[in-house]
């Protein structure tokens, strides 16, 4: 099936079944990889559609290509690939991080900016255990995003200090973090690979 738009280096993603609330990352970017490099990625969870920039139009064609314009199953998930009308995707300008007034606040909110590895309880908690993060809760309602709870209103602000605006991995995964407007304790009931009380290793892994 021809693409609706020229060839081009940024592919739109949609998912093809209406039961699955976003692109999952997990799946499209190991199936974009045999194809070229992926440079940066984008969701829209609220859409259910992501953009991905290879790193040329012909790693882009490539995969198009194989999806031929049908669904793309990928084990089990089903994804539709098209050109995007956009030649690059437009990238965050240079961080800068600005000074906010610490008013005690003891939860942050982090954005993580250009996800092209996975982010995961793992992963977010080997970056803030040395800050005395408490509870970790990971979720994409704008984005891939986390809130993260410390014993301490001073603790969050070493970790906000400390991480504000760094990158997870080499040129991608950057976090913006702000002090969240959460000012009740996170309610965490399940350890499991969204949410973790650190406090609380007994906790169940959720419903099966």
């Amino acid at each position: 099936m021809k693409s609706q738009n020229p060839p081009t280096k940024v592919l739109h993603i949609r998912t093809a079944s209406p039961n699955e609330k976003e692109v999952d990352l997990n799946y499209i970017l190991p199936f974009l990889s045999n194809f070229g490099t992926v440079v940066y990625v984008v969701t829209m969870p609220r859409i259910r559609q992501a953009l991905a920039e290879m790193d040329t139009v012909e790693s882009a064609r490539k995969a198009f290509d194989y999806s031929r314009g049908n669904i793309l199953d990928i084990q089990g998930k089903g994804f539709y690939l098209e050109y995007s009308r956009s030649e690059t995707i437009n990238r965050e300008p240079s961080y800068r991080r600005t000074l906010v007034e610490h008013r005690g606040e003891r939860i942050l909110l982090a954005t993580v900016h250009n996800p092209l590895y996975p982010m995961t309880i793992d992963i977010v908690s080997s970056i803030l255990q040395p800050y005395n993060v408490q509870r970790v809760v990971i979720f994409h309602t704008n984005g891939i995003q986390f809130l993260a709870e410390f014993g301490t209103a001073e603790e969050a602000e070493k970790a906000k200090d400390a991480l504000d605006g760094r990158e997870i991995y080499a040129n991608c995964c950057l976090l913006k973090m702000v002090y969240s407007t959460e000012t009740q304790s996170l309610n965490v009931r399940y350890n499991n690979d969204k949410t973790r009380d650190f406090t609380n290793p007994n906790l169940p892994t959720g419903p099966m």
